[in-house]
């Protein structure tokens, strides 16, 4: 009887385990994807500061350096300058 009992709470125990785990591994994934997130707008955010860029309403207004280097599938866009460093 008493062999019984403790089976049934190392059962239990293993079963409570086993969904904690379970628990943590799904909010670890959904961390790892925010981060991964995160991760891939990080060249964005460094282009926009190095760049003579400012929001306009819901777009970007930039500074184009008429010698940049063009881009893009017809060379359709041109770099921005460079932004100016702070006095």
């Amino acid at each position: 009887m008493w062999f019984g009992a403790a089976a049934s709470i190392l059962v239990l125990v293993l079963l409570v385990g086993w969904a904690v785990l379970g628990y943590y591994r799904r909010e670890l994934a959904a961390v790892q994807q925010t981060l991964n997130r995160y991760e891939d707008a990080v060249p964005v955010v460094r282009a926009y500061v190095a760049s003579d860029a400012v929001l306009c309403g819901e777009r970007i207004c930039v500074n184009v350096d008429p010698n940049g280097q063009r881009t893009g599938d017809q060379h359709q866009y041109r770099e921005a300058k460079p932004r100016p460093d702070p006095p």
